[in-house]
C-alpha cells in the first residue's frame, strides 16, 4: 500500500481523470477527499462511496469556496498529505468567439484555482513538514495552439510555470510536480462520439494510441508516493510522443 495513512484531496474528481485518480489512490490505501461542483448523484454513478472518505462540494474557481473547503479539512483532519489540482474546463469556441466572460471562466478554473489551492495546501504541508502537490496541466501548455482553445493552452502553460515556482517556494518539505497529458479517452474528449476523428488523431501519435484515464492516474500515484521522493518541479508529458 503506497499511500497507506495518507490523506489526499483531488479537485474536480467526480468523473474522468479525477475519478480515475480517486480509485488509484484509494486502492493504494489513501483516505481520499473528493471535490465536485455539480450533481452529487453523478459521483455515486461514477464511483460509489467505497472509494472516498468524504465528498466536498466546492467551486474551486471561487477563492471563498476554496478557503471554506480547506478550513473544513484542517478542522476535521488536521492535515493534508496530497493535493491533486485536477479541475479544469475546456472552451469549444475559436479565438474570435472568446469573450471576457469565457476567458475568465477558463483562467479562474484552470489556473487561479491551482494557485490558491496550492497556497492553502502549502501552509498545511509546511506546518507538518511534508506533502506532495500534483498539478494536471496539458501538452497544450507546452506548444503553440491554433484557433480553438487558446485560452485553455494559456492557462495550462501557467500551471507549468506555477509548478516550477512552487517547487522552489515550498522546498524542502513539499514536492510539487506536474502531469501534462495529451488526448485522453473521456466523455469530454473531442472524439468522444466520433471514431473517425479518433483514428485520425491516433495516426499522428508515434505510439499509436490516446491516453486512458489510467495512464494519468498511475503517474499521479507515482508522484504522490515515496517512489518519487527526490523528484520536484518536473513536468511529465504523457501523450505517446505527440508533442515531439
Amino acid at each position: 500500500m503506497k499511500l497507506e495513512n495518507k490523506l489526499a484531496l483531488i479537485t474536480g474528481s467526480s468523473s474522468g481523470v479525477g475519478a480515475a485518480i480517486v480509485r488509484e489512490f484509494a486502492g493504494e490505501g489513501a483516505d481520499v477527499i473528493l471535490n465536485y461542483r455539480g450533481d452529487e448523484r453523478k459521483i455515486f454513478k461514477n464511483l460509489g462511496e467505497a472509494y472516498y472518505t468524504e465528498a466536498i462540494k466546492a467551486d474551486v474557481s471561487k477563492v471563498d469556496e476554496l478557503k471554506q473547503m480547506f478550513e473544513h479539512i484542517k478542522e476535521k483532519y488536521g492535515r493534508l498529505d496530497i493535493l491533486v489540482n485536477n479541475a479544469a474546463v475546456y472552451p469549444r469556441h475559436d479565438f474570435f468567439q472568446a469573450t471576457e466572460e469565457s476567458y475568465n471562466k477558463v483562467m479562474d478554473t484552470n489556473l487561479k484555482s491551482v494557485f490558491f489551492a496550492s497556497q492553502l495546501a502549502g501552509r498545511l504541508m509546511l506546518e507538518q513538514k511534508s506533502g506532495a502537490i500534483i498539478n494536471i496541466s496539458s501538452n497544450s501548455g507546452l506548444m503553440p495552439k491554433k484557433d480553438k482553445g487558446i485560452e485553455y493552452a494559456l492557462s495550462k502553460a501557467g500551471v507549468v510555470y506555477l509548478t516550477k515556482s512552487l517547487a522552489l517556494t515550498l522546498a524542502p518539505y513539499v514536492r510539487v510536480n506536474c502531469i501534462a497529458p495529451g488526448f485522453i479517452d473521456t466523455k469530454m474528449s473531442v472524439y468522444a462520439n466520433d471514431s473517425e476523428i479518433k483514428r485520425e488523431i491516433e495516426g499522428k501519435i508515434p505510439l499509436g494510441r490516446t491516453n486512458s484515464p489510467g495512464d494519468i492516474s498511475k503517474t499521479a500515484l507515482f508522484l504522490a508516493s515515496d517512489d518519487s521522493k527526490n523528484i520536484t518541479g518536473q513536468v511529465f508529458v504523457i501523450d505517446g510522443g505527440y508533442s515531439l
